[in-house]
C-alpha cells in the first residue's frame, strides 16, 4: 500500500487516535465521507489487503509470528508519537488516562466482558508469568499442564513450584492426533484433575501442530468439579489463547475459564509489543499483582498491568487493531480464515510425499497448518518455499514441521500457489 494523505485518512477513520491530536499538531482530520469510505473498505476483502504494507511479490504465510499492522494501527502510532515528540509531558500527562482507559474498552468490547477486568501486558508470555506467579497455591496442591503445552507455559509453572513447594503434573492430552476428538481432549484433561489440583493449563491452538483444544467445553466441565470444592481449592483454569485470538470468535464470557492471556501483535494485528490478561471476577482473588502497578483506579486489570514507562504510543494503538477486526467482524474472519485452512490442507492430504499433522477436522484446527515433505527437513521446505516468493515457517521444538499460517490478507489463489510450489518439492 502506497501510504499518502488518502489512506492516512481511512486509516484514522478506524478508531479514535484522531480525537487525541493537539490543535497545534499538523495531522489531517477525516472528513464523515473519508470515514464512511473506511468503512466500506472493510466490506471488501482486496481492500482489506490493502490497508497491510505486506510486499506484494510474496505469499505471507507466517503471520503468526510477528503481524503487520494495518494502515489505521499506523496511523494511530505516528499519531501519538508525534504528539509524545512534540510535548512528550503534556501529552503524557493529558491523555494517558484517557488512551489506556480506550484500549481496556475495546479489548472488553471485543472479548464480551468489562474493562475493569483486563490488565495490559506486552505479550502473551508476560500476562503468564504474571498469572502463574500470582497465583494463590499451597505446598500440597499442584499444577496441571499437558505435554504440548507452550515453553513459556511449562517454564512460568517450574518456577512457581519451585518458590512455592507446590507440584506440577504433565500428561498426553491426546493419543493421536490424526484421530484426536474434543471428547477425547476434554475427558482427558478434567479426568485427570485430583483433589489436590488447583491449577489446569491449556494452549486454545497449538503452534507446533495447528491443534485447536476445545476450551469452553473444559471450562463447562470444570464446573461440576468445582461444586463442592472449598474457595481456596477451586480449580482454576488458565489459558493461553494467542493462536486462537482474532482467527475464532472470541466471546470470553461463553468460554468462561477462569484467566485468558494473549498477545496481540499476531492475528489481531496490534502493534508490536502489546497483550492482555483477562481475569473472571469470580477468580481475580486467587491471582495478585507481582509489577507495581501505574493503573490505579481501574479495578483488578488495573492493579495487574505492570508499571513502568512503554512504548505507549504501541500499547495506545490497540484501540485501533481491536477497531479493525470489529469493522470486519469476529464470524466473517473465522469463515475466511477457516476456508482458507480447509483448503490448504485438504490440498496437502491428497500428496503422497506430504504428512499432515494438523487435524482436517475444522472443530480441532483454526489457522495453523503443519505438515513434513518426504526427503526434506522442515528448514528445507521454507527454504524451498522461499525460493519461490512463499513466506514460511518451521515449529521451533524438539520435533520440528513445516509450518504455514493463513491470514485474511491471502487469497485462495495463492494457497493453490502455495500447493504447487510443496507438489513441486517432492
Amino acid at each position: 500500500m502506497i501510504w499518502n494523505r488518502r489512506n492516512f485518512l481511512i486509516a484514522a477513520g478506524l478508531g479514535s487516535a484522531a480525537s487525541t491530536i493537539t490543535a497545534n499538531q499538523t495531522l489531517a482530520q477525516p472528513s464523515q465521507a473519508e470515514k464512511e469510505v473506511a468503512l466500506e473498505n472493510l466490506k471488501d476483502w482486496d481492500q482489506v489487503r490493502d490497508f497491510f504494507n505486506l510486499d506484494p511479490d510474496y505469499i505471507h504465510l507466517a503471520g503468526l509470528l510477528i503481524a503487520s499492522n494495518p494502515a489505521n494501527v499506523q496511523a494511530a502510532i505516528e499519531s501519538h508519537r508525534t504528539g509524545l515528540d512534540n510535548n512528550p509531558t503534556h501529552y503524557l500527562s493529558d491523555h494517558r488516562r484517557n488512551l489506556e482507559a480506550e484500549v481496556r474498552q475495546s479489548a472488553a468490547n471485543y472479548l464480551g466482558v468489562q474493562p475493569d477486568e483486563i490488565a495490559l501486558t506486552d505479550s502473551t508470555t508476560m500476562g503468564t508469568g504474571l498469572v502463574i506467579n500470582g497465583l494463590a497455591i499451597r505446598p500440597d496442591q499442584e499444577m496441571l499442564t499437558t505435554e504440548f503445552d507452550y515453553y513459556s507455559t511449562h517454564a512460568s509453572l517450574r518456577y512457581k513450584a519451585d518458590r512455592t513447594g507446590a507440584a506440577v503434573r504433565e500428561i498426553p492430552l491426546y493419543q493421536d492426533i490424526q484421530n484426536v476428538s474434543e471428547d477425547e481432549m476434554v475427558e482427558t484433561l478434567v479426568g485427570a484433575i485430583r483433589p489436590n489440583t488447583r491449577l489446569v493449563t491449556a494452549t486454545w491452538v497449538h503452534s507446533n501442530t495447528g491443534l485447536k483444544v476445545p476450551i469452553a467445553q473444559i471450562s463447562e466441565r470444570l464446573k461440576a468439579v468445582n461444586a463442592n470444592r472449598d474457595e481456596e481449592d477451586r480449580v482454576l483454569f488458565f489459558v493461553d489463547g494467542v493462536h486462537g485470538l482474532g482467527v475464532e470468535e472470541c466471546d470470553l464470557s461463553e468460554i468462561d475459564c477462569d484467566f485468558f492471556v494473549a498477545g496481540t501483535h499476531k492475528w489481531m494485528f496490534a502493534p508490536r509489543g502489546s497483550g492482555f490478561i483477562w481475569g473472571n471476577p469470580r477468580s481475580q482473588k486467587a491471582v495478585t499483582p507481582t509489577i507495581p502497578t501505574f493503573s490505579r483506579g481501574a479495578g483488578w486489570g488495573g492493579w495487574m498491568t505492570p508499571g513502568g514507562f512503554k512504548p505507549f504510543e504501541h500499547q495506545w494503538a490497540m484501540v485501533q487493531a481491536f477497531a479493525f477486526h470489529e469493522q470486519i467482524g469476529q464470524k466473517r474472519v473465522r469463515k475466511r480464515l477457516h476456508r482458507f485452512s480447509e483448503q490448504m490442507k485438504k490440498g496437502l492430504a491428497k500428496m503422497e510425499h506430504v504428512t499432515l499433522y494438523t487435524p482436517v477436522d475444522q472443530d480441532v484446527s483454526a489457522a495453523i497448518v503443519c505438515f513434513d515433505v518426504d526427503g526434506s527437513s522442515p528448514q528445507q521446505v521454507v527454504d524451498g518455499l522461499r525460493e519461490q516468493n512463499i513466506i514460511a515457517s518451521t515449529t521451533p521444538y524438539a520435533t520440528s514441521y513445516a509450518r504455514v499460517s493463513l491470514g485474511i490478507y491471502n487469497t485462495s489463489e495463492e494457497i493453490e500457489r502455495t500447493l504447487r510450489a510443496i507438489r513441486e518439492l517432492a
